[in-house]
Formats: C-alpha cells, sequence, structure tokens
C-alpha cells in the first residue's frame, strides 16, 4: 500500500477535476489567466472554458470596453480577455499594432475612440476605434448662417475652435474679433434613430473673451466654467454652470474657493453619471496644511435641489521631499476594475530630498455619487469598502492631526525600480517630451519624444519621434528569491491586524523605445514628416495614441493627424504591412473635394472618410 502511494504522480494544476480547477482560475485577474494558458497543452485547453473567462470578465473587466460588450451579448468571454490582455502588451512594450494618417486638420479632439477635427470649412467625426469606413460632416458655414452671423466668411470659420466632444456632441467656441465676448456653441451631430427628430443646437451661450475655459457633457446634461481673473477688489475665481439638455434649464453653481489652480496640474475637471466633479490639490487652511497636502475634491449634482458633497483626502507630507511642478499632471479617471472615479496624479519629486528627481504615479479612489451622499451617515460604506487602508478621509474644515496614512503600492507606480541604472533609464528633458500620460490599465508610463537622428551626411540632424514606454508588473506571490514561501504583509492596522494587499509587491518591465534604432526610413518619416517636428498635440487613450504635427504641403494652419495603435482590432483598410513593402506609400498630401457637397438645407451629413483619400500607414505586425 505505501508503494502504490508513492507511485501516485503529484497533484498538478492540468490533473486536477475541472470543478477544482474552475474555483482557482476564477481566483485569477486577466493577465495571470493568459499566463497559465500558456504553460502547457493542457492546460491550454482547460482555459479556454466560457464559464472561466465569464467569472475573469465579470471579476476584472467588467468596466472595460471589450467586458461590457461581451456581457451584453453573453458571449466572447474569451476573447474580450484575449483581446484585453492584447491590447495592454502592446501599451507596455511599445509594440504597436499599426500606424497611419488618419486626416489633416487646424485643430482636433480625441475622445472615447472617436477622433473630432476641423479641416478647411468642415467639422468630421470619425470613430477610430471601429475604423469606421464614413465619417459625420457638419459644415460650419451652414451653423454659422443659421444663428445669424453677418457676413460668414473664411475668417469667421477660422475662429471657430474645438473644446470638447463626448457622445456625439461637439462644443465649439467662436471667438470674438472685437473682445465682446465668445459664443460658446453646443450642436448634437449624432445620428437620427427612425423618424425621431432631436434638436441640433442644444446650447448657445455667451462667455468673456481670452478666458480659460472647461467643458464637459454627457447625452442629458453639459457643465462649463471659466477663470474669472483677479481684480483690485476680488480675487479670481473659477464659475461653473450646468444646463439640461431637455429643458434647457441653466443652474449657476458657485464653486468653492478651494477649487482653484492650473487646470490639469493643481486643478481637474471631470463628469461622473452626470455630476461634476471638481478635484484641486490648492492650499485650504495655511495653519491646517504647514505639514501636509491634500486632494480637496466636490461633486456637484445637475440639479439645483440635489445634495453637494465635498471632502479631502490625504495626499502627502511636505517632508517627503519637493515636487518639479513642470511634470505635474492631475485628472480623474474611471476605474476599469471598479467602474469608479479615481484621482490620477503623476508627479516628480526629489524623494527625501535626494539630488535626482523622478516621477511617480499616485491613484487615489473618489467616492461614487452614492457614496459621496452616504458621508453624512456615522459610516460610510464608501470608506469602509472603497478607500479601507487607504487614506483617511476628515472633515474638510477639522485639523489634520493623525499620523500619514500608508501607501499600497497598488496604489502608487514610481517609474524606476532599484535595478535601474543611468543607462538603462533613456531619459528626455521637458522640451522634447511632446506628450505624456499614465495608462491605468496596463499600469505603463506612455511618452511622445523628440529624439533626433543624424542625416546621412553625418553634419545635420532630422527630428525624429518615438514612443517611449515604462511598465511594471505584478511579482509572483511566491518570494522565490529568498524564503520561497509567500510574501508577508508588510503594513498592519492600529490594532495589529495585517492589512489585505500590503503584501503585493512589483517588478519595473523596462524600457522600450519604438521605433527601433534601425527602423525603415519610411516608418520614421511617417511619424515625423518634416525635418522639425514643431509644435505637436498628442492625445492617448487605453488603446491608442493620436498627435497632430506638422508636415509639408499642407495648407496655412493644418497639421497631418498621426494615428499609433495598439489595438489588433482596428484595422484600417488597405494598409501595407511595413516588413513587405518594396515601395513607400506617399498619397496626395492634401486631398481636395473628397466629397460631395452638402445636400441644401443638410447640417450633418455621411461622407467618405478623409484617411481613404490620404492612403497613408502600415500594418506592422
Amino acid at each position: 500500500m505505501t508503494s502504490l502511494y508513492l507511485a501516485m504522480p503529484p497533484p498538478r494544476l492540468d490533473n486536477l477535476p475541472f470543478d477544482v480547477f474552475y474555483q482557482i482560475a476564477i481566483s485569477l485577474d486577466d493577465r495571470d489567466c493568459i499566463h497559465l494558458s500558456r504553460t502547457n497543452h493542457s492546460l491550454y485547453y482547460s482555459m479556454q472554458s466560457e464559464l472561466i473567462a465569464r467569472k475573469t470578465v465579470e471579476n476584472v473587466l467588467r468596466h472595460s470596453k471589450e467586458g461590457s460588450i461581451a456581457l451584453r451579448a453573453q458571449t466572447g468571454y474569451h476573447k474580450a480577455v484575449s483581446h484585453r490582455f492584447d491590447i495592454n502588451e502592446a501599451v507596455a512594450t511599445a509594440t504597436p499594432y499599426s500606424v497611419s494618417v488618419v486626416a489633416y486638420a487646424t485643430n482636433f479632439l480625441y475622445q472615447q475612440g472617436v477622433l473630432c477635427y476641423r479641416v478647411d470649412q468642415e467639422i468630421r467625426l470619425l470613430n477610430i476605434h471601429r475604423a469606421a469606413q464614413s465619417e459625420r460632416v457638419l459644415n460650419l458655414q451652414n451653423v454659422l448662417r443659421g444663428l445669424k452671423f453677418s457676413p460668414v466668411d473664411r475668417d469667421t470659420t477660422d475662429r471657430v475652435k474645438l473644446i470638447h466632444y463626448h457622445d456625439g456632441i461637439v462644443v465649439l467656441r467662436v471667438i470674438s474679433p472685437e473682445s465682446r465676448g465668445d459664443l460658446l456653441l453646443a450642436i448634437d451631430m449624432g445620428r437620427r434613430v427612425g423618424n425621431v427628430r432631436r434638436k441640433r443646437l442644444l446650447l448657445q451661450a455667451v462667455i468673456p473673451s481670452d478666458v480659460r475655459l472647461f467643458v464637459r457633457n454627457s447625452r442629458s446634461y453639459i457643465w462649463y466654467g471659466f477663470f474669472t481673473a483677479p481684480s483690485p477688489n476680488s480675487d479670481g475665481v473659477w464659475s461653473a454652470w450646468g444646463v439640461d439638455f431637455a429643458t434647457s434649464e441653466k443652474v449657476d453653481f458657485p464653486l468653492d474657493p478651494v477649487v482653484n489652480g492650473d487646470l490639469d496640474q493643481s486643478l481637474c475637471f471631470e463628469m461622473y453619471q452626470d455630476h461634476l466633479y471638481a478635484v484641486s490639490t490648492q492650499v485650504a487652511n495655511n495653519d491646517d496644511e504647514r505639514f501636509s497636502s491634500f486632494y480637496h475634491w466636490f461633486c456637484y449634482a445637475p440639479r439645483k435641489n440635489d445634495h453637494k458633497c465635498r471632502g479631502r483626502l490625504w495626499r502627502r507630507e511636505h517632508r517627503e521631499g519637493p515636487i518639479n511642478e513642470m511634470w505635474t499632471d492631475l485628472s480623474i479617471r474611471v476605474d476599469e476594475t471598479t467602474g469608479k472615479p479615481v484621482i490620477l496624479e503623476c508627479r516628480r519629486e526629489w524623494r527625501h530630498g535626494k539630488s535626482e528627481n523622478h516621477r511617480t504615479t499616485y491613484i487615489q479612489p473618489l467616492p461614487t455619487p452614492e457614496e459621496a451622499l452616504e458621508r453624512e451617515s456615522p459610516s460610510p460604506r464608501w470608506m469602509t469598502e472603497s478607500l479601507k487602508h487607504h487614506t483617511p478621509e476628515p472633515e474638510i474644515h477639522q485639523p489634520y492631526n493623525q499620523r500619514p496614512e500608508k501607501r499600497l503600492r497598488r496604489y502608487y507606480h514610481a517609474e524606476y525600480e532599484h535595478t535601474h541604472d543611468q543607462n538603462t533609464r533613456q531619459e528626455f528633458i521637458a522640451a522634447r517630451t511632446k506628450h505624456r500620460s499614465y495608462n491605468l490599465s496596463a499600469a505603463t508610463f506612455i511618452d511622445l519624444v523628440n529624439d533626433p537622428a543624424p542625416e546621412a551626411d553625418g553634419l545635420r540632424s532630422r527630428d525624429r519621434i518615438r514612443l517611449r514606454t515604462v511598465s511594471r508588473k505584478r511579482k509572483c506571490p511566491i518570494d522565490e528569491e529568498g524564503s520561497g514561501l509567500l510574501f508577508e504583509h508588510t503594513q498592519t492596522e492600529d490594532d495589529g491586524r495585517p492589512i489585505e494587499g500590503s503584501e503585493e509587491q512589483f517588478t519595473s518591465r523596462g524600457v522600450h523605445l519604438w521605433p527601433a534604432e534601425d527602423a525603415p526610413s519610411e516608418l520614421t518619416r511617417l511619424l515625423c514628416p518634416d525635418t522639425r517636428s514643431g509644435t505637436v498635440s498628442a492625445v492617448s487613450d487605453e488603446r491608442s495614441l493620436l498627435y497632430s504635427i506638422s508636415s509639408p504641403g499642407l495648407p496655412p494652419d493644418h497639421h497631418a493627424l498621426v494615428l499609433i495603435s495598439f489595438d489588433p482590432k482596428i484595422r484600417f483598410p488597405n494598409l501595407p504591412t511595413l516588413r513587405t513593402l518594396k515601395a513607400p506609400i506617399t498619397g496626395p498630401i492634401f486631398p481636395v473635394n473628397v466629397s460631395p457637397e452638402p445636400l441644401s438645407g443638410s447640417l450633418v451629413r455621411e461622407a467618405k472618410p478623409l484617411y481613404q483619400a490620404i492612403s497613408r500607414g502600415y500594418w506592422l505586425r
């Protein structure tokens, strides 16, 4: 009997009963599921199970685009997990799937995977994520004539600036040449379903000229505000208004004096579930904040009779070291795992007064509107669930006399680990960093940099646009280099209980640059068409990066819009594969009359996309 027992093979994952294996697999996140499936053939086929993939989607990817599509269709769960993994890997390792010129424009917006851009006398919408075969086109002269602008000429339309896009609604600013006040317009460019005829012009408001402006909107509401400069009788303040598109009711919201600062650096606004969120890092009380810094957050409901909530969250201790404010970025995002808003701040710090300053991204969960209202209860649910073990939330006027909260590693990401030396960082100064952002889903710093390369004669240099990423991944929970046991918790509660999540360890995946030094000249000249890059404006989302750059042969004020895609399913037709290309693809510089004139009385129409006439780009793998 003993010999029979000794002859039995040790238990392994690939020979466990499926119901036991299922309980193990559904406790993993999407990345671990993919890695486990690549261990051997047996586990690969086991992980193809839609039952396991569905649980992974429900637990981890429910609020991602791929996960929500699978849940609505009630199928395709494994494809959703694989698709999300492919996107995140492409971002983390700087290995995009395609690059192409999608338009020429004077200015542009990129939101929800939709490119909104102005070219000549038109505003066009192109769904990038779907690689759409048509564009929505708005004729600006028709819009301005309908508003009884007199006269309407090219100079008038050239003063139209794109401000915001969301849910098919474009917000424009018409700049007054005489400083009598600009015009703010919100226009619905969405498709009309059936015989339902919605009004196109949703908002027409006069705002002061030459003021800093923010706009956020959904299908139901719009929030907009501007900064009034200080005067001898008053300090500079932000003012905000909310408008119900259905009733055109306008509500004036006096913002708290703490809502102040520089947009996207020490102050940010965002819309979540029709509520306006504001976050500021300005000092509210010098006596109270002599040693500590806080995030002051505010949540404004879109109706007068609804509650306005506010609070304060610990940010940092001043003794942690000075901040290089030039590199600070502040925003409000939605966490794809929880579906809840979070503060995302990337700042460069001289940690503990050392000679070098490095970037670190900090993530701070925010309460939803429902959770914020519960703050008045003795023990709010959002604090005990969402922010437990993360940061204290004292009352706004209560002196901060608690110890600094301990940060969990999952809530901060230092760009460099101790393993990075100066030679492997490949850093660029601020002047050559054209764009910087942080991909929350892929846990990756993303930079668009200018890295000039010498010309063939060796005497001159040519600007070269490159992608730079720095990512991290979670370590195996077993201390393979030390005890061989599970990592222990590093933080404890006041009563000595270990804090959940404090045992997590992370490791850097290094610095990646793309394209490579020996990349084909066709690719480098597509990314930077001119010898000098000039002014570069860029926007990135979870699966792509789009930027404008100067290009020879374009009319004044027009730039090429270049898309770098990390999504294998964004497939624009007729893109050649770079490695099989025998001759460079040039295409027309500025296509004219790419679509017929609009029908009489038609404000928004369908047209062929501009990228089809441009025809410049490559499929990379």
